[in-house]
């Protein structure tokens, strides 16, 4: 028993030194203090430190390389609705083709005029001019302390009337073309005068002045008046712009008062007449058509019903008459709602309508093809009503309704005698009348492509330049007053709560990490 007695203190003391030797090691170690936990939680720091410097470094270069590439480049992105500062394709394929430079002038001081609004969309949008071909530059002159640039370097040959501060001149070489406000911005009037709607139409002007100066040629249409037609200067004004944004001279004549249509004529037109020609003038219109002439006819259905018998005279040397009637669409897809004589006509891309579109036309004439034949003649169908439509005779007395598929426009081409001449005949006027602009809306573009075409049809051109009115009115959402309290509290209380309460969580953790 002694001997284990010795055995376990034995073994005792060697703990106990053992023990003794730990503590002797862990004395002359260096003491921690609590500095490990620290160490351990410093690089913890350092590691979240150093990625959130990371991140904010790689965000930073990436703005940084973006604002010099938007910088660099000059990138800009329209997010209007309607494209306020872009131009469109017609305008592009325009620019792209030019193979003259243009000069366009402003005629104000544009740093006055910077605070603006609708001098920063013009401006903006000569931008684009300038960037789509390096062929057109713009600049701008204040007239009032340059008052002799205009004389000397812009107009010199004093070609343009009233010109004064506020224009616009485009000019290539020695042609030019002055662009007014009105050019610019339209204001739509309801009937009581109050304005309803503003749009812009810069675009269409500053291309169509372009088209104007760079052409070689400007040819002119002439508009018969003395039988009842409308003026152009009142009732056909969006149509009298839109021709001479395409490149044409428009003017009047009253053929009763010649003896032959003009020389420069190229085209005659005889818009929604409500009376007959005079035997004098059906013969002037004859020998301009036989020496290569191009005339359209554009008729409505008229209540009192007069008959056309010299214009008759005149469409029989092409197979064509006019019918007596008022066309009624009873396909009740193909007609505005609720009105069967407001027709709906779907038109396919032909000869003359660039597009498929449909057209709105109201109150309309249907148009006879004749079934005789003629050498050198070709008439060609550019509009029809559905089977179901029917042609009610004005007069009653008339004879029956004329069955459809009604023609409400007809393309005739004759080459007799070795002289090409055209007719269009059309079934309405109206859906190119100033009232037709203010109530059809789009339809309204639909139509004056057609018309525009049908005249490059007749010029064998294939460019017009039809350009919709862009609306410059805010977008405006309607909401309640409940609405709007609900969206003020989102937007003033709950969303900053939770902001600021998703930082308090990130700094709560990221303090116990």
């Amino acid at each position: 028993m002694d001997n284990m007695i010795n055995e376990n203190n034995v073994n005792e003391t060697n703990v106990n030194e053992a023990s003794v030797n730990e503590t002797s090691i862990n004395e002359n170690s260096p003491k921690d203090n609590g500095k490990g936990k620290k160490n351990f939680i410093n690089k913890k720091s350092l590691k979240y430190g150093a990625n959130s410097f990371i991140l904010i470094a790689v965000a930073v270069a990436i703005a940084v390389v973006v604002n010099m590439l938007v910088g660099y480049g000059d990138i800009k992105w329209d997010l209007t609705q309607n494209k306020m500062y872009s131009i469109g394709d017609t305008t592009k394929d325009i620019l792209k083709g030019l193979n003259k430079d243009v000069e366009i002038y402003g005629l104000f001081d544009d740093t006055k005029a910077e605070g603006n609004d609708g001098f920063k969309q013009v401006k903006e949008v000569l931008n684009q001019y300038t960037k789509e071909s390096g062929k057109v530059k713009v600049s701008f002159i204040d007239p009032d302390k340059q008052p002799g640039f205009v004389k000397e370097k812009i107009d010199p040959n004093g070609l343009v009337k009233d010109l004064k501060a506020g224009d616009f001149v485009v000019k290539s070489g020695s042609k030019i073309k002055k662009v007014t406000g009105t050019d610019i911005f339209q204001t739509q009037y309801s009937q009581t005068g109050q304005p309803e709607s503003s749009y812009f139409i810069g675009e269409q002007s500053f291309t169509g002045a372009i088209k104007y100066v760079t052409s070689e040629k400007t040819p002119t249409v002439y508009f018969t008046e003395g039988h009842k037609e409308g003026t152009l200067d009142s009732e056909y004004t969006v149509l009298k712009k839109q021709l001479e944004i395409n490149n044409y001279d428009v003017k009047s004549i009253n053929l009763m008062l010649q003896a032959k249509v003009p020389e420069n004529a190229e085209i005659l037109m005889v818009l929604s007449p409500q009376a007959d020609l005079a035997v004098s003038e059906k013969d002037v219109i004859k020998e301009f058509l036989n020496n290569g002439g191009k005339v359209v006819f554009m008729f409505d259905y008229i209540e009192l019903n007069p008959k056309f018998t010299q214009v008759e005279d005149i469409l029989k040397d092409y197979n064509l008459s006019l019918n007596y009637d008022k066309v009624r669409e009873n396909d009740q897809n193909r007609h505005y709602p609720g009105n069967p004589y407001a027709i709906a006509v779907d038109v396919k891309k032909n000869q003359i309508n660039p597009l498929d579109s449909t057209l709105l036309l109201a109150n309309s004439r249907s148009i006879n093809v004749l079934k005789d034949q003629k050498e050198g003649l070709t008439v060609t169908s550019l509009m029809k009503t559905s089977d179901k439509a029917v042609g009610e005779q004005v007069d009653k007395a008339a004879g029956s309704e004329i069955p459809g598929p009604l023609d409400l426009a007809v393309a005739a081409e004759s080459n007799k005698g070795g002289k090409n001449s055209k007719v269009i005949v059309m079934g309405n006027g109206f859906f190119v009348n100033d009232s037709a602009y203010q109530v059809y809306g789009p339809y309204y573009e639909n139509g004056m492509s057609f018309f525009l075409g049908s005249l490059n049809w007749m010029m064998d051109s294939k460019d017009n330049v039809v350009i919709p009115p862009k609306t410059v009115e805010a977008q405006v959402i309607d909401i309640t007053e409940q609405q709007s309290n609900i969206t003020l509290a989102l937007t003033l209380g709950l969303l900053p709560l939770t902001i600021l309460g998703a930082g308090m969580f990130i700094w709560m953790r990221r303090r116990h990490l």
